[in-house]
């Protein structure tokens, strides 16, 4: 592995997070400044309109310089997009995606490292140790996981916790054939990587629901079934070839 690359690269999508950003952020960077390991933190903001970019900035540039990326989507374009503009430009061995809420504790990478191995590509967690959410956002859950299952073949009991690595070796493969930029853009890279043969491997990880989630519950409803449609549609066009 090149010297210069990190061990373990942390992306963090954001977007108008100014009023909850200093909840999560300095608990990454003091694990970051702790570890113990090679490590950087990939910040991505998905075109925030609120003063999230100069926070973050000032967070990572006092207390964690030289260990950081800040990249700037123009405009706004999805969690999806996000998440894959860092995840392609990361330049760990093991890459995670975390979502910036911190309903998921960073601490929880100790639950992956011990698992780290070349036979497994991808790592997933699974919400099993704590789960307090609102009841229909819980149901939405629940249900949308089992008709991917269902639709999609995927085998995987938890496909939307937003605390996932990946083996920089499949990263590529994977994210350059993603096509949607909404919630259901897991659900396609885990199909993708099914394609591809790669293995995936579940780590049990305490969560929590945090408040002031911009998930919309009935929204994604209707969206994120047609988006399984799509996926399906998109395989026989080709497009994950």
């Amino acid at each position: 592995m090149d010297s210069n690359a990190g061990f373990i690269s942390i992306v963090i999508p954001v977007y108008n997070e100014q009023k909850r950003i200093h909840l999560f952020i300095p608990r990454v960077i003091e694990y970051v400044r702790q570890a113990d390991f090679s490590c950087e933190m990939v910040i991505v903001d998905d075109g925030s309109t609120d003063a999230t970019v100069a926070l973050v900035e000032n967070m990572l540039h006092q207390r964690l310089p030289g260990k950081y990326r800040i990249i700037q989507l123009p405009q706004n374009a999805g969690k999806g997009a996000a998440i894959r503009k860092g995840m392609m430009e990361a330049a760990g061995e093991y890459i995670f995606f975390l979502d910036a809420d911190g309903s998921t504790s960073i601490e929880e990478v100790a639950r992956f490292m011990p698992c780290f191995s070349e036979e497994i590509d991808i790592y997933i967690a699974r919400r099993t140790l704590k789960q307090k959410a609102p009841f229909k956002r819980k149901f939405f859950g629940y249900g949308y996981i089992l008709l991917a299952n269902f639709f999609l073949r995927l085998g995987v009991s938890d496909i939307t916790c937003g605390f996932k690595c990946y083996r920089k070796g499949c990263v590529q493969t994977i994210f350059s054939r993603q096509r949607l930029n909404n919630w259901s853009f897991d659900a396609e890279n885990i199909f993708v990587a099914r394609k591809f043969g790669y293995r995936i491997e579940e780590i049990p990880v305490a969560w929590e629901h945090a408040s002031g989630s911009k998930v919309k519950v009935l929204k994604n409803i209707v969206t994120c079934g047609l988006d399984l449609l799509r996926i399906r549609l998109n395989d026989l066009k080709g497009l994950y070839s």
